[in-house]
Order: C-alpha cells, then sequence, then structure tokens
C-alpha cells in the first residue's frame, strides 16, 4: 500500500511518500509534512527564486499482521521487553530521522536494536543512501497497561532533529522538526512488568505546575492565523496551541535568550475540538522533561475554553543553545472516528544564553 502527497509553502516543495505498514489509511490521508531544506540555511530567508532539494520519508511496522479488510492488527504484549520490528525509508535533507514513541500518549524511552541499548527518549541517527529500507528494532518495557488493556502506541519521526540554529547564519528552524506519526494499537496479555527506575534517563527540570482553564478570546485566536481566519467551526474540528516563555508570546519568535542558571516560567494553552483529550509532554533538547510527579500532564478540551498549563524550567543543566517544544497525543482519538484526531507539536523554539 503507498501512497504520496505534495505540500506546497510558499516557494518550497516536499514530498512525503508513506509505504506499508507505516500508517493506517487515515493517518495517511492526513499526515501532515513540512520543507526540508539544507541545515545551514535558514528557509525564511530564501528568495523566492531560490529551489530546495526534494525530500521524502516514510516509516512502519516490518511485515505487520493484517486483518481481512487489510488493517493492521494490534500488537500484542506478553511481559517482558517488547520488541517492534520497524523500518524508514527517506531521500534528501529527511535522512537525519529521530523517533519519539508513546504509549497511551506517555512518553515511552526505548532502547535502539538491542537490550544491551541504553534507555533514551529520541535515537537519532542518519541514514546513508535516498530510498534504502532501513530496518531496526525498538525495545522497551512499556511504561503503562494491564491486562485485559488495548493501549495507542504512536510512533513520531522528527525530521533532521540534529539541526540548531547557531544565532549567525540561522536563527530558527524554519520547517524541521517537523514530525510524521503512525500509530498503531498494543493489547496486553499481561501486566506491563515495573521498569527499573534507574535505568530510565530523568529530567526533573520542571516545578511549580499550575493547570487551570481560560477563555478563548479574539486575541488568542488570532494567534493562530495564518492563510485564513479562526472562527467558531474551526474550533469545533482543529486543535490548535499557544506557547509563552517569561510571558513573552512566542507565535512569531523562533528563539529566546535565557539566563545561565535560574528559572524561565512556561504557559502553554491548548485549545479546539471539544472533548479531545491530550497528554502533553515538554521536551528540552528532545528529551522528555518531568516535574516530581511525572512527565506528561493531561488536559480535555471543551467548548469555548483553552486548557492552559503553567510550569518553571530549570536552566541549571541546559546547554547554551537549547531546542524546547512541547507535543500533545490524543488518548480517546477513538471516540470520534468521524474527525481527524492526531498528534499535535509545537515549532520548535531555540533558547540560547
Amino acid at each position: 500500500m503507498q501512497k504520496s502527497r505534495v505540500f506546497r509553502f510558499t516557494s518550497f516543495l516536499i514530498v512525503v511518500v508513506l509505504f506499508s505498514g507505516g500508517c493506517s489509511s487515515k493517518d495517511m490521508d492526513n499526515a501532515e509534512s513540512k520543507d526540508i531544506v539544507h541545515q545551514n540555511q535558514n528557509p525564511f530567508e530564501l528568495d523566492e527564486k531560490d529551489s530546495v532539494d526534494l525530500g521524502n520519508i516514510g516509516h512502519g511496522l516490518v511485515n505487520p499482521k493484517l486483518d481481512e479488510n487489510g488493517k493492521i492488527l494490534p500488537l500484542s504484549y506478553d511481559g517482558g521487553e517488547l520488541k517492534i520490528d520497524y523500518n524508514v525509508e527517506a531521500a534528501g535533507k529527511a535522512k537525519n530521522v529521530g523517533f519519539l514513541i508513546f504509549v497511551d500518549g506517555i512518553p515511552q524511552p526505548y532502547k535502539f536494536n538491542s537490550s544491551e541499548a541504553p534507555y533514551e527518549y529520541m535515537h537519532n541517527f542518519d541514514l546513508k543512501e535516498d530510498n534504502v529500507n532501513k530496518t531496526f528494532s525498538f525495545i522497551f518495557t512499556p511504561v503503562t497497561g494491564k491486562r485485559g488493556d488495548t493501549l495507542t502506541v504512536s510512533i513520531t519521526s522528527v525530521y533532521n532533529p540534529a539541526f540548531i540554529p547557531d544565532m549567525k547564519e540561522s536563527s530558527s528552524y524554519g520547517n524541521y522538526h517537523s514530525t510524521l506519526e503512525s500509530v498503531f494499537s498494543l493489547d496486553f496479555n499481561k501486566d506491563a512488568d515495573t521498569l527499573d527506575a534507574s535505568s530510565i534517563p530523568q529530567y526533573e527540570y520542571i516545578s511549580n505546575v499550575r493547570q487551570s482553564a481560560e477563555p478563548i478570546t479574539k486575541e488568542l485566536m488570532k494567534t493562530q492565523e495564518g492563510f485564513s481566519t479562526i472562527d467558531s467551526e474551526a474550533l469545533e474540528e482543529r486543535v490548535f496551541s499557544d506557547l509563552y516563555i517569561d510571558d513573552v508570546n512566542m507565535a512569531k519568535r523562533d528563539n529566546f535568550q535565557v539566563k545561565d542558571s535560574g528559572t524561565i516560567h512556561v504557559t502553554f494553552k491548548l485549545f479546539g475540538h471539544p472533548g479531545v483529550k491530550y497528554r502533553n509532554t515538554f521536551y528540552l533538547n528532545h528529551k522528555a522533561i518531568t516535574s516530581k510527579d511525572g512527565n506528561s500532564f493531561e488536559t480535555v478540551l471543551a467548548k469555548g475554553e483553552a486548557a492552559v498549563i503553567d510550569l518553571d524550567i530549570d536552566l541549571e543543566k541546559s546547554e547554551d543553545f537549547n531546542t524546547f517544544y512541547v507535543v500533545s497525543v490524543p488518548v480517546n482519538a477513538a471516540d470520534f472516528p468521524d474527525d481527524v484526531v492526531v498528534s499535535e507539536k509545537t515549532m520548535s523554539k531555540l533558547l540560547y544564553k
């Protein structure tokens, strides 16, 4: 099964190719792509006449089991570590790729190819050749799940995660770090084994978490406007987010200068499609950062309201240049079979010292 779509943004072009086992047909029809551009160039600074290399990527299960209708059957967990055989094929600038995994919306640390490998939240690697299939394995003990559960596994690729602006030749990510998601079901025949806490990477940088709700205002809707106006109909069907750092709206900003130490205050707002439940994870340098109570924060969208998460992030262990973003994974998408309910990622923002 193969489908392709073409997306055009101003003068740029990218083709995303999805191959067998990459996504369900619904996911294929609604996968979103962004431009792939040269690592040392800011795509927003190119002239209209400039051309950009095409990039494409597809990924999915190796030889997935199908039912009589060609639908991918659920994966099975039978205790111990789960091994998911996977493949990816890419070309152009998409050959630098990283993967994030979520189980029931919770970020899932995993090992790459070997049970002896360390757990990590993203494994980043380079494919050597264009359009050559690479097969590998994700290995992990699920972070959640009880016998009899059927939970969703989201495997999300990130384009060129190695790129980070240097504030000299580039100051933004352009359309790097955009995502392509594959979603599968996982049947639990046993309770998930308890993970050894010492084996899981811990980045306890978050404190003073406060969750609330606020009315959706015209000003808030206006921050989301691009090529079209956001109206009440859009709020019934789509999901939007707004990000503030130290009370500065980041909608039209790509970077933010921070201090060497201390904290920054982050406000994240999610709103739109009523009734959808999301688990939201904050990432610093592609690592899921956590508070003392966990690393994902649940929100349920309500009509006329924005879900708001306020928190502080400790800068003590941050680098001189840091990639920051938020991923929101739906956990009840099956309740809305006629709608497009997928994971959302904010644009990556540079925090630099």
